[in-house]
């Protein structure tokens, strides 16, 4: 009997365990659904908008993106809890705040409020920034040798912000590493920043900043040290303007390698210092390692142009044919209207301007469609040298011409003449960037004058001057300007055979007066055009870029070739033109009309690649 009495109690015991186990169990069983219907009794909440007013600009860009619910995705937002919502608004006030510190804003208003919309919920941020906090002392102290250097000292003068102005840190860092990075321009590489400290009083409204630099001594220029290389030593040493012991500057670190750039030797370029002590002085050892460029150059392109219609062009480098740095040149084009061939051989010129000592022979032809044509051979020898943003060149060309003509009456098609003379140039080129410029000035000048005939010694004097500028005034509009004058002294009648066709001056086509044909306009005799000897011609352009590459151009070309100044007679075209800003440069297409039609004036389609530059 009490067998059966404990064994009862035990069973009782199991069922009640076994009870209390599966309510304990059974919100585990049921959690999906309980989780499924909070979901039901709690709908998202989605956010269609966020809007932030009372700042705009980079304030409010930096706002947005310090703000928690902003950065979330679209996604993300249409799925937020109630819950989530209010716990992100909340949030919001001190984001605002802390992102409008760096712009001198310590004291901000925020108003959060939500707006219903048919398709959701805006968020409006209402920003209202309040007093702004200003710089109430600025303690900017240099010691050290810079003390002594006007440079340095005038880039400490200009720490911003100063005193009245409101704290903008981004001003503030910006000023601090200018007078950093001069500093290490003039060769003070042990200076150091010993005191950098803002401390802004929010109650009150100001900002008290210190700044203190230790300057330690001035370095000087070290020997400048060639690493191994292809070419002789001591080929290079011209190129450093410096002796050991001048006072550092980077810009000379700078010029030589842009020298070295020039030369077309080298496919890295490395001019770096290294601080070493000697004589007792700190001086900076230059080491310049160089890394060879490929030896031989090739290159081609196709081009397509209204003047000279279809044509192709190649050409060979050899960037060096000894350890003396000689170089060979080689050149071909060819298109419809147009051929050239050419080839150079050059040794460098290396103590006063950068450049070569060169020798070439040139062939050129200029078809004669649309008026006197030619063929000449020449050779050439003198020098030329670069220092950008300048250039020269002096050589001495002896070259034989022989006209090409399809009308006798106007020029016995053959007829040879012999050009002996000097020529001098020079330019001067600035642009930010050769394929796509936003600010770009050119001009080139030309002198040349000899004989041109030795049996008939006829002498002449040539002057050109021809100048070319961009400007970008907004990120749509660009204007381009154009001019163009030559001039010509001949001792010999200029309406005949007697001065050399590829001296004489044409104008009309593409890259001169549009809406008249390539060198249509000029003087002619019996009919048809032989050229002049002088010229003038100016165009003006602006450019609207509607959609991000793609625009509109207006443009008015005037100009003529004339014998002399009585005959000068002005020739204008206008027009419109598309411009596509491809990635290999501009492509240009133009509707222009000449409004001289006895002269060749008509409606004309010009296509063209480039700027000129």
């Amino acid at each position: 009997m009490r067998v059966r009495t404990i064994l009862a109690r035990l069973r009782c015991g199991i069922v009640r365990c076994a009870g209390i186990g599966l309510l304990a169990a059974l919100p585990v069983l049921l959690w999906p659904g309980l989780a499924r219907a909070a979901a039901s009794a709690s709908p998202g909440v989605d956010v269609v908008d966020i809007a932030i007013e009372g700042i705009e600009g980079d304030e409010a860009t930096t706002v947005r993106s310090s703000m928690s619910i902003a950065r979330l995705s679209p996604g993300q937002r249409s799925a937020l809890t109630e819950a989530r919502l209010q716990f992100l608004l909340r949030r919001l006030p001190a984001e605002v705040a802390k992102a409008l510190e760096p712009f001198g804003w310590y004291a901000p208003t925020v108003v959060v409020r939500r707006e219903s919309l048919d398709r959701g919920l805006r968020i409006v941020v209402d920003v209202e920034r309040g007093a702004p906090t200003r710089v109430r002392t600025l303690d900017a102290v240099l010691t050290g040798d810079a003390r002594n250097d006007r440079f340095v000292m005038r880039e400490l003068s200009r720490i911003r912000p100063a005193v009245g102005e409101r704290f903008v840190h981004a001003a503030y860092e910006a000023s601090a590493q200018r007078v950093d990075r001069k500093l290490a321009e003039r060769g003070y590489f042990n200076a150091d920043r010993v005191s950098s400290r803002v401390q802004v009083t929010r109650a009150g409204g100001h900002a008290d900043i210190r700044l203190h630099w230790e300057s330690g001594p001035r370095h000087a220029m070290g020997e400048a040290r060639f690493g191994d290389n292809h070419l002789r030593d001591g080929l290079l040493d011209p190129l450093v303007d410096w002796e050991p012991g001048d006072t550092y500057h980077r810009n000379r670190l700078v010029r030589l390698q842009d020298r070295l750039a020039q030369l077309d030797y080298f496919a890295l370029i490395d001019v770096a210092p290294a601080e070493d002590a000697a004589d007792g002085r700190l001086r900076v050892p230059i080491d310049i390692t160089l890394t060879p460029a490929k030896r031989t150059a090739y290159t081609g392109a196709i081009r397509f142009g209204s003047d000279t219609g279809i044509g192709a062009r190649a050409s060979i480098n050899r960037r060096w044919v000894n350890d003396r740095g000689h170089k060979l040149l080689g050149d071909i084009e060819g298109s419809q209207r147009h051929a050239r061939v050419s080839a150079q051989y050059r040794v460098p010129s290396l103590r006063w301007l950068p450049g070569w000592w060169a020798g070439g022979l040139d062939y050129l032809s200029e078809d004669p469609d649309a008026a006197l044509g030619f063929e000449r051979l020449g050779l050439s020898a003198g020098w030329q040298g670069r220092r950008d943003p300048l250039s020269l060149s002096a050589r001495m060309v002896f070259a034989e011409e022989r006209t090409a003509t399809r009308q006798r009456v106007v020029m016995p098609a053959g007829r040879r003449q012999t050009l002996l003379f000097p020529e001098i140039t020079a330019a001067y080129r600035r642009v930010d960037d050769p394929l796509q410029p936003d600010d770009a000035l050119q001009v080139t000048a030309a002198l040349r004058g000899g004989v041109v005939d030795a049996r008939q010694r006829h002498g002449f004097l040539q002057a050109e001057l021809g100048a070319q500028w961009l400007h970008t005034i907004s990120d749509a509009q660009v204007v381009v300007v154009r001019a163009d004058l030559a001039t010509t002294a001949f001792d010999g009648d200029p309406d005949t055979q007697a001065f050399p066709v590829s001296l004489r001056y044409f104008a009309g086509g593409d890259r001169s007066i549009r809406g008249y044909g390539y060198r249509e306009v000029a003087p002619r005799f019996a009919g048809e055009v032989i050229g002049g000897l002088h010229r003038a011609v100016a165009s003006v352009e602006y450019q609207h870029y509607v959609v991000d590459d793609w625009g509109v151009a207006l443009f008015v070309d005037a100009g003529d070739a004339f014998n002399s100044r009585r005959a000068f007679d002005l020739k204008v075209g206008a027009g419109i033109g598309a411009r596509w800003r491809s990635p290999v440069g501009l492509v240009g297409v133009d509707l222009a009309q000449g409004l001289d039609r006895e002269a060749g004036g008509g409606r004309r389609l010009h296509i063209g690649f480039g700027v000129g530059f």
